[in-house]
């Protein structure tokens, strides 16, 4: 119905189109009919007044008359309404003419044979001419033969008599019917072609509109790559103002960012005839570049030129964009899936690793523990058969808590990794020393199962380097420690290269191997995580989880690298860098400082030795709040030649200093209530000679940084426990014999 509709309003226009066209077209053929009449009747009066001598006025009038209206007829359609109403001024001159060829008729009925021939084809001449609808031709062919009918009728009889006048009077009618007839066929044909025009230029304005007026870029081009047509949006899309400019451009050289992107395109074109949303970037005038979406076709059938290929483009740069951004934001979104379910994964694990490993550190602890409780518990209960077998007790006693005091460092220093405080001392060292020390402790463990541990040191590495040499030496003694635990046969060593130096740095490559049962290249990644232990398939033996992650963090601080390189059957490579400083200025000034001390320190001590012989023993006061400690320090300190007195806070410290019998203080720093820090600040507050007793802090704490705290509250040097004996005398005995 609505299609109905459609054509019904478009046949309409084009009816109203041709009415319009047909009024037009009447102008020109007017005005060139009125010309024509005018010399015509100009012509006929000229012959007719030599041929009739006898013309009267009306006759002539007559011819006056139709070349007077003819002339004024033309000057009236010039003007808008001869312009609007050509049908009544064409009705209106041939109207005279006939009327002035029926005057002549008339009055000179001779002549009606001629006369009526000549309107005739006048008439239908004009017929064919005009080509107006033929109702108007209609109309004229009515009036025409009323006037010849009229100036027949009305003239004498004797026109009756002539010859021809039936035949002429047919002929006027056939000629009339004729004229109708033709002006009827040419009406319609001139009607089908101007509708048919019609509705090819509504076609094209509808086509030329919705291509000037698409938002998409609509063109043409040749194979070569010459733009044919391009419409505004495809000007504006690409940066051009006018259609000119853009053809001047090649499509695949100055338009295609890439010419690959072209050739494909044609060959696609080739192949299938049709290409739907090709993605390609593309080259503004400017050279800005951006992405559109093509869909062309294959066109063969345009008449100017063999092959076309037409279609549209959009630009799809913000989609793009917006796609792209999509993708980041869904594999950001995806990479943060990943990580929250590795660090879950990974919290789970370490949660079980952490299980796992309380459980092993349960044994690991349990196990020196009852050894020490153990050889105590005999030696208190006097169940020893001899001095040796006692010494033998308390000798593996105390093996079993250097074990035991192993394991808590460990354990210490993995809380100090978490926490971030894990700190190096930088002081001077020899590494052949530290690995001597190294082979020193691990030996009696690797004889123990027929093992020889190897050493190589390369010559290059100078004798003095500055670090912290417990650390590194701590890192060896994990990795040759596992190396002996792991290895039931073959060998283990210690291998020392020089990787890199320049003035200052020194970097050292450590190599610690075994020929043990290997680890599986599976279980690599795990070796360093913390709490993580690997089980072998042919032995029960496990490490705490702790040994190979310290190792890691102390690597780390000294600016290097560790690494493992395992085969199963054939054995370890445990391999890391440390980046250690050549030059230390400041640990040159304190070790210039230290050797002029030790030369007073020999002064003061050979000066000790003999005041000792002469003169009583010191007198020192111990601050200690644990009251074993307190007992067990006071034992040994008598043992060692000093008198002691002990208090358990610091508040009696201080009034004990106040009394002015003491010769030096060792003061816990852990204490409940004051501790020894705060209460060696109110001791050095006193008045002299009170406020400058010697101090010595005594604490199980033993980082540089603890030290530095002390030193800071006033105290004069520190000791770490468990107190090493010898080390405690040298110590005390040094202060004791330094003027304050």
């Amino acid at each position: 119905m609505k299609e109905n509709n459609i054509k019904s309003t478009l046949e309409l226009k084009s009816l109203e189109f041709f009415k319009e066209e047909s009024r037009k077209a009447l102008i020109e053929p007017f005005q060139s009919l009125a010309k024509f009449v005018v010399f015509a009747s100009l012509v006929a009066l000229f012959f007719e007044y030599r041929l009739f001598h006898n013309l009267n006025y009306i006759t002539i009038l007559s011819r006056v008359a139709s070349v007077s209206i003819s002339i004024i007829l033309l000057l009236i359609s010039y003007t808008n309404f001869g312009k609007k109403h050509p049908a009544v001024l064409i009705h209106l001159l041939l109207f005279s003419i006939v009327v002035s060829f029926g005057v002549m008729i008339y009055f000179f009925p001779k002549t009606i044979v001629f006369n009526s021939q000549i309107i005739s084809l006048i008439i239908f001449i004009a017929a064919l001419f005009l080509s107006w609808e033929f109702s108007n031709q209609i109309i004229v062919a009515i009036y025409y033969n009323i006037v010849f009918a009229i100036s027949i009728f009305v003239s004498s009889k004797q026109i009756f008599l002539l010859p021809n006048l039936i035949e002429s009077v047919i002929l006027v009618l056939i000629i009339s019917v004729m004229a109708i007839v033709a002006n009827y066929i040419n009406n319609e044909l001139r009607k089908d072609a101007i509708i048919k025009n019609f509705q090819v230029a509504v076609s094209e304005k509808k086509y030329r509109s919705l291509v000037e007026n698409s938002a998409e870029g609509i063109f043409q081009f040749t194979p070569d790559g010459k733009l044919i047509t391009a419409n505004p949006s495809l000007l504006k899309l690409l940066g051009f103002q006018f259609e000119d400019d853009i053809k001047k451009f090649s499509v695949p050289d100055d338009i295609f960012k890439r010419k690959s992107d072209w050739e494909l395109l044609i060959k696609l074109l080739e192949k299938q005839g049709r290409v739907r949303n090709y993605r390609v970037p593309f080259k503004k005038k400017d050279g800005t570049e951006i992405t559109v979406r093509m869909n062309v076709r294959k066109n063969e059938d345009d008449e100017n030129y063999p092959l076309l290929y037409e279609g549209s483009l959009q630009d799809i740069s913000q989609q793009v964009l917006a796609e792209i951004e999509k993708q980041k934001a869904l594999d950001a979104l995806r990479l943060e899936k990943m990580k929250a379910d590795s660090a879950a994964k990974k919290a789970q694990q370490e949660s079980q690793f952490k299980s796992k490993f309380l459980a092993n550190m349960s044994h690991e602890v349990r196990t020196p523990m009852n050894s020490v409780m153990g050889f105590l518990t005999l030696i208190e209960n006097d169940l020893f058969e001899s001095i040796d077998e006692l010494k033998s007790f308390a000798k593996d006693a105390r093996v079993a808590a250097e074990s035991l005091l192993g394991i808590i460092n460990n354990i210490l220093d993995l809380s100090k990794v978490e926490a971030g405080k894990m700190e190096l001392d930088i002081v001077e060292f020899n590494v052949r020393d530290e690995i001597a020390k190294v082979i020193t402790i691990m030996n009696q463990q690797a004889k123990s199962k027929g093992l020889q541990i190897e050493e190589y040191i390369h010559p290059l590495i100078p004798q003095s380097v500055y670090g912290d040499p417990t650390r590194f030496r701590q890192i060896i003694i994990n990795l040759l420690g596992n190396a002996i635990k792991f290895t039931e046969q073959g060998k283990v060593g210690i291998e020392v290269i020089l990787k890199s130096r320049n003035e200052n740095i020194i970097e050292l490559q450590t190599t610690v191997y075994d020929t043990g049962p290997g680890i599986p290249s599976d279980k690599l990644n795990m070796l360093f995580e913390p709490f993580s232990q690997i089980k072998g398939k042919k032995s029960a033996k496990e490490g705490s989880g702790l040994g190979l992650m310290i190792a890691k963090e102390f690597v780390k601080l000294m600016n290097g690298e560790i690494n493992v390189e395992s085969k199963v059957g054939i054995g370890s490579k445990f391999i890391f860098t440390v980046k250690l400083p050549l030059v230390n200025e400041i640990q040159q000034v304190k070790k210039e400082a230290d050797s002029e001390i030790v030369q007073i320190n020999d002064s003061v001590n050979n000066f000790s030795e003999e005041v000792k012989e002469r003169s009583d023993r010191k007198k020192l006061l111990l601050v200690e709040d644990n009251p074993i400690s307190r007992n067990l320090e006071s034992k040994i300190l008598k043992e060692v030649g000093y008198d002691i007195d002990a208090v358990a806070t610091g508040f009696e410290a201080i009034d004990s200093v106040k009394t002015g019998k003491y010769n030096l203080v060792l003061m816990d720093v852990e204490m409940s209530g004051m501790d020894g820090l705060e209460a060696t600040k109110k001791i050095r507050q006193l008045e002299e000679p009170f406020c400058k007793i010697p101090i010595i802090a005594v604490t199980a704490h033993s980082s540089m940084k603890d030290r530095e705290r002390c030193l800071a509250a006033g105290m004069d040097d520190y000791i770490s426990k468990p107190i090493n004996i010898h080390f405690l005398k040298i110590t005390i005995d040094q202060w004791l014999n330094v003027k304050r």
